[in-house]
């Protein structure tokens, strides 16, 4: 699964993100605050370069967009040394991980950032399987939607009724976080095994 880098549109997100991605031999994705809303679940972590967040006691629109943020596995780099609790607090009640100020180092933050992908990466191996919570059934009709068929030569070609197929496909879509076909068959073409697809 792909890392996502979040951090603002200047010059500075885009030399930390390729930084980031030629110290650390992962694959990544890198977006701008604002502009990656959904499918996060496809994304094993996701990097936040907090820079532009200030010290100051008033909340940036970065601040608003990180404190809505839904993902299990949220690692934040560059946060301000003197971070208030006002604006700090709620982003440890959602469980984000601190990794390190904009103090720290280019060395240090490439090996807290490397540990910490690597316990992700451990962790998610061992609950992988737990995640994927697909029968076999959602599983073939989820295949056959990477292949662009209409709900109808899916039904068909698996025996069932249309309505059968749009049911699984609404439970498809719930269960793996989606809200389209295009983001389904993109989820699909990441999670399936490659002979299913």
């Amino acid at each position: 699964m792909p890392i996502l880098f979040l951090s603002d549109s200047g010059l500075h997100g885009d030399l930390l993100f390729s930084l980031i991605s030629e110290s650390l031999p992962v694959e990544w994705e890198k977006a701008e605050f604002g502009k990656q809303k959904h499918c996060l679940n496809v994304y094993e972590a996701v990097i936040v370069d907090c820079l532009s967040l200030t010290s100051k006691s008033i909340p940036s629109a970065e601040f608003i967009y990180l404190k809505n943020l839904i993902h299990p596995r949220v690692l934040l780099i560059n946060f301000p040394a003197d971070m208030p609790t006002a604006l700090s607090r709620p982003l440890e009640e959602r469980k984000f991980t601190f990794l390190c100020d904009n103090r720290s180092s280019q060395q240090d933050l490439l090996g807290k950032l490397g540990s910490a992908l690597q316990n992700t990466r451990n962790k998610g191996e061992a609950t992988g399987k737990g995640r994927l919570l697909l029968t076999k059934r959602e599983q073939e009709i989820l295949a056959h939607l990477t292949t662009g068929d209409a709900n109808s030569i899916i039904a068909s070609r698996l025996h069932l009724s249309e309505h059968t197929v749009k049911n699984h496909m609404y439970n498809i879509f719930r269960k793996i976080g989606v809200k389209n076909r295009l983001q389904a068959s993109n989820w699909a073409k990441m999670h399936l095994q490659a002979e299913r697809i």
